[in-house]
């Protein structure tokens, strides 16, 4: 079976996207059926910097450096089943060369017409290679919603989703858990709070079920 890559995309910093792709890669690794690894092609290094923060002994994925667009050239030769991509904010060569090697993208986005405008551009390349005949799957997800709010209601109600990609019927709330694990070097599936692993699981159960996984 060929590596099936899930990258987690938006021009706009500050969206969770290293948070998401964390997660969803650890809920993938602790199935123990895959080899998973997270790329962090971020040059940030949010991922490295959560891994090294990591306890011994804790059932997390490999994190691997691939932070410049010509380095993901050697995404194919990693030993994973899955690779899941963090990638960084306001870098449209590397956003290129993700959306090149994807087979999925996840549009991460808050409920904040910021984070919509910001996903145009990615959103524009991800069209831009299902123009030239390329294939990629393509959602939005979104992410630190909260159920009392306005605004995070419309986000989910999809009507401000002119761009023809589907968005992931899961929202990921806003929750403590979330920023916990990230600070502790661990994954929400190591803290107490249920609803966060359920929000997880919830978008893997989505991408297993559209045949994206």
């Amino acid at each position: 079976m060929s590596m099936r890559v899930i990258a987690l995309m938006n021009e706009k910093g500050g969206s969770g996207k290293s948070t998401l792709a964390i997660n969803i890669a650890t809920a993938l690794h602790r199935r123990g059926d895959q080899r998973v690894v997270l790329v962090d092609a971020d040059p940030q290094g949010t991922a490295r910097d959560w891994r090294a923060a990591s306890p011994e002994g804790k059932e997390l994925p490999p994190v691997v450096a691939l932070d410049r667009p010509q380095m993901l050239a050697s995404l194919p030769t990693l030993a994973a089943d899955i690779a899941v991509i963090d990638t960084p904010a306001k870098a449209e060569a590397m956003a290129a060369a993700v959306v090149r090697i994807a087979n999925v993208a996840l549009v991460v986005i808050q409920p904040s017409g910021a984070d919509v405008w910001a996903s145009a551009a990615t959103v524009k390349l991800i069209k831009s290679k299902l123009d030239v005949g390329g294939h990629i799957d393509a959602a939005f997800l979104v992410n630190r919603a909260s159920s009392s709010t306005r605004l995070s209601k419309l986000i989910q109600g999809g009507e401000w989703n002119e761009y023809g990609f589907d968005q992931l019927d899961t929202m990921v709330g806003n929750r403590t858990a979330f920023a916990q694990a990230l600070t502790d070097g661990v994954s929400v599936y190591d803290l107490a709070d249920g609803q966060a692993k359920a929000e997880i699981d919830f978008v893997i159960q989505e991408l297993e079920g559209a045949g994206w996984l």
